[in-house]
């Protein structure tokens, strides 16, 4: 089956990039000084699984964030419109 959302998954992987690479280098940096194996084993054990929890999270919840994000142009679009239109009535 196609991944129809594979643009939320890619955007929430990139979201949680910055966390992912924080955890990686605090797991892979203790696993180096401490003897518990090499850098990139210790930073590949802590980044994966956030990198695939987000875009697991995007690619099920695609559609909800597709309605959000659209739902939340709109209200804030007719917010402002309604806004200039009191204005012009109002004076």
């Amino acid at each position: 089956m196609e991944n129809k959302n594979e643009f939320w998954a890619e955007v929430c992987a990139i979201a949680a990039s910055p966390v992912a690479i924080a955890a990686g280098c605090a797991k892979g940096a203790y696993d180096a000084s401490t003897d518990n194996g090499a850098f990139v084993d210790g930073f590949s054990a802590a980044a994966g699984p956030i990198i695939k929890a987000a875009r697991g999270f995007g690619a099920d919840h695609g559609t909800t964030i597709t309605k959000g994000v659209v739902a939340g142009a709109a209200g804030t679009f007719g917010a402002r419109i309604m806004g200039e239109g009191i204005k012009r009535i109002i004076g």
